[in-house]
């Protein structure tokens, strides 16, 4: 599962460049879409390592709180809000932010990927 955010990742990261050329907003959408998948996914994997199977995003955010990992669950929400729900659903983002944010997804796959092997 931590394969498909790292994927979700590197797809982003292309679109980013396809937006790049292209200047169409719609695929600057879906590369925070990207984005969030990609943390998603992540997540997904860190609670199948407890053993844990969240479907809804807040049985996510509440089993990362469970599991005291309580700045995790705030960077979940923060994804969740500014590249789902704000980028993607509202419109409300431009290159920058999208690009600032997919540095946090990357950072936050590395913590998991971490995490996940000890």
């Amino acid at each position: 599962m931590l394969d498909e955010a790292w994927k979700a990742l590197q797809t982003a990261r292309e679109e980013l460049e396809r937006y790049r050329v292209e200047r169409d907003h719609m695929i600057l959408r879906n590369v925070a879409e990207k984005g969030w998948l990609a943390v998603n996914k992540a997540v997904e994997a860190l609670l199948k390592t407890y053993n844990i199977e969240a479907r809804t995003y807040k049985e996510k955010r509440d089993h990362l709180l469970r599991l005291s990992f309580d700045t995790l669950r705030d960077r979940f929400a923060a994804r969740e809000k500014f590249l789902h729900i704000d980028c993607f659903y509202d419109g409300i983002c431009d290159e920058e932010f999208v690009l600032k944010e997919l540095r946090k997804v990357e950072e936050m796959l590395r913590e998991i990927e971490d995490i996940i092997k000890t």
